[in-house]
């Protein structure tokens, strides 16, 4: 399957998740990343869900992130549009966010992350396949971005669905993941 296939298909089964699914299989994603063997971290990329796209909510797994570490630092995507980047913003619990020109919630504070010093990154993702190879919305933000990144940053992807077989046209510049979370089980590539 191509990209552009994947990404219709994908969010046309998005658009069909029920809310009592979506609950649901939050729920289940936790306890799936609850299952895997987290490293002691310091800095973590995550990301403010699009309720409108039923996107998968991390703010659980965030939640559980900083019980184990109450030092951790979370950062949340703030896209430099006109340079086609995005930063890693520390947010705080006092810190506001603000919808961007493409309604992305996105913090306002000004402490950005190296990519370097960050150590894990949930990735969101409309569809993956087996080697880790994502799909998202298209604008390459977070391939940019997690090319900057160590070699030794986990890289997180969170869907409600299976992988697919293969993406026939991934690219050299597509970031893999290292595993991906669904309801059912945890996928290490």
């Amino acid at each position: 399957m191509r990209k552009k296939e994947a990404r219709k298909l994908f969010m046309e089964k998005r658009d069909a998740v029920t809310d009592s699914e979506q609950l649901k299989w939050d729920d289940l994603i936790l306890i799936q990343f609850q299952s895997i063997e987290v490293p002691f971290i310091s800095n973590v990329l995550s990301f403010y869900s699009i309720p409108e796209k039923k996107e998968v909510s991390t703010f659980a797994i965030t939640e559980y992130l900083r019980f184990r570490n109450p030092s951790l630092e979370v950062a949340y995507p703030r896209m430099d549009i006109p340079h086609t980047r995005m930063d890693a913003v520390v947010s705080h619990a006092d810190e506001a966010f603000a919808d961007n020109e493409f309604g992305i919630t996105e913090p306002i504070g000004n402490e950005i992350i190296d990519p370097a010093d960050i150590e894990l990154v949930l990735v969101p993702l409309l569809a993956v396949d087996r080697r880790g190879h994502r799909v998202g919305y298209g604008k390459g933000y977070y391939d940019r971005f997690l090319a900057s990144c160590d070699p030794h940053c986990l890289k997180i992807g969170l869907s409600y669905f299976e992988p697919i077989d293969a993406l026939e046209d991934a690219a050299a510049y597509d970031i893999p993941l290292d595993l991906c979370i669904t309801p059912q089980q945890v996928y290490v590539f």
